[in-house]
């Protein structure tokens, strides 16, 4: 054989050693990108009604992250805590009720969390419990384009936690105010995005996830879940962060009301207190929050729905109308969290108003 015949072999077997590197190399790239996401274990006391399951995350750029299904625990397709959910309505109204963990219910049955306890109050009305532990109204807002819209909602109630949600859309970073407008904007870059995915090769990121796993597990987990009462409105009101969170926040509501509108949809806010300021205010006297600035977060949630013109069920009279010792028994002092019991009141309390201003009408629909 000559050796330019040699030659030549060498390099076609080069060439088809190249291009089949390259489309290996493609086809991990796709792999990762649409089907492996960086996963980690989620776990709590008590959680799933003190089942001690341990919910599968995964971490993902736009949302931060999600729930992977778990029909053992209760965890459909979507990733919520429910049923799996079925785009036919067969003649039923239905309703998507947003929220975190206070709307998964991690604390109580699956058939005691708020959704399913308003779900019992109504009659011919099925509700999606779209809530997921952790998430404030930017995840929410996102939630309800990417899959609550998909199954024709009458009606979209979001569950506002006001202990901590104001402090969420700000550490997420999902969403920003422009510098220029004033207008709100997704962000390109997140703490997800950052830690988990700072390169635009998803192999290059898997392996990075892999090589500091418990460095970035342990950062997001305190970062997504490590919630703490969000005292800014309260105390420091001036603030340029507390002015920011303000705007960030209306912009938000105000995004997710104008989605909303847009396919005709009726939009309910429900303003969920916190065990602190309705029973017990140790909390705030270590903080030194007078008595009259307990309420201060609820009250602003209250004037931005106001002021944008959306209905919303503020649980803090309803709360305090009635006397302490079942008061307190609205919430469950280990977790925070509202108890069968107050699952059950404020799906009352919801499902009155729902009625009383036909926020759902009783025909049948014909989807």
């Amino acid at each position: 054989m000559s050796s330019s015949s040699s030659f030549e072999k060498t390099c076609a077997n080069l060439f088809i050693l190249t291009v089949t590197l390259f489309l290996m190399f493609v086809f991990s790239e796709v792999l990762m990108k649409f089907f492996f996401h960086p996963t980690y274990n989620f776990q709590s006391a008590g959680m799933l009604n003190g089942h001690a399951g341990e919910l599968k995350v995964e971490l993902i750029p736009d949302n931060l992250y999600k729930i992977k299904p778990n029909s053992q625990l209760g965890i459909n397709k979507d990733g919520f805590r429910d049923k799996d959910f079925s785009k036919s309505k067969h003649g039923k109204k239905r309703i998507c009720f947003l929220g975190d963990s206070f709307t998964m219910g991690l604390n109580v049955k699956s058939e005691e969390t708020l959704p399913k306890m308003l779900e019992k109050q109504l009659k011919n009305i099925e509700v999606y419990n779209m809530g997921v532990v952790g998430f404030g109204p930017d995840q929410e807002l996102n939630v309800l384009e990417k899959y609550g819209f998909k199954y024709k909602p009458d009606l979209v109630i979001d569950a506002i936690c006001a202990l901590n949600d104001s402090g969420d859309i700000y550490k997420d970073q999902i969403y920003e105010l422009s510098h220029a407008t004033g207008e709100l904007q997704k962000t390109k870059i997140n703490p997800v995005v950052t830690s988990v995915f700072p390169s635009s090769f998803a192999l290059v990121n898997q392996i990075n996830f892999l090589k500091n796993r418990d460095q970035i597990v342990n950062y997001l987990d305190s970062l997504l879940f490590g919630d703490s009462y969000d005292l800014t409105w309260i105390k420091y009101s001036d603030s340029d962060e507390s002015k920011y969170k303000f705007s960030l926040m209306e912009e938000i509501i105000k995004k997710m009301r104008g989605v909303t509108r847009q396919r005709n949809v009726n939009l309910l806010a429900v303003i969920i207190p916190s065990y602190d300021n309705i029973c017990n205010d140790k909390f705030f006297k270590e903080n030194h929050v007078a008595p009259e600035r307990y309420f201060v977060n609820e009250q602003l949630y209250q004037h931005i729905l106001e002021t944008e013109n959306i209905p919303y069920v503020n649980l803090v009279p309803y709360f305090m109308a009635i006397g302490k010792d079942q008061r307190c028994g609205l919430f469950e002092a280990g977790n925070g969290h509202l108890s069968p019991f107050g699952n059950w009141f404020s799906a009352q309390i919801i499902s009155q108003y729902i009625s009383d201003h036909e926020l759902i009408k009783n025909e049948p629909d014909s989807h």
